[in-house]
């Protein structure tokens, strides 16, 4: 998850506006298997520590073809990666 928005309580509780109801991850721990257990976040000007899943509805992210992000590669293209 790269953004993710608050609960309103939440939202409330931080003194957080609608207009920055969207936050961006700033850091996340993660485990041995995995699994992320606490994010840190920044909304407008404010940065929350330690928020986990519950606290957070996460953002959907637009997909994209990698074709129209990146670029076509062609077979001969050096920069191609080998497999």
């Amino acid at each position: 998850m790269k953004e993710g928005k608050l609960s309103s309580v939440l939202q409330e509780r931080y003194g957080i506006s609608k207009k920055n109801a969207v936050g961006k991850v700033l850091w996340h721990s993660l485990n041995e298997s995995g699994q992320i257990g606490v994010y840190d976040m920044k909304f407008g000007d404010t940065i929350i520590r330690n928020l986990t899943e519950v606290d957070l509805i996460e953002k959907k992210q637009k997909t994209h073809s990698v074709k129209e992000a990146h670029g076509a590669q062609e077979v001969t293209d050096p920069k191609r990666r080998k497999r």
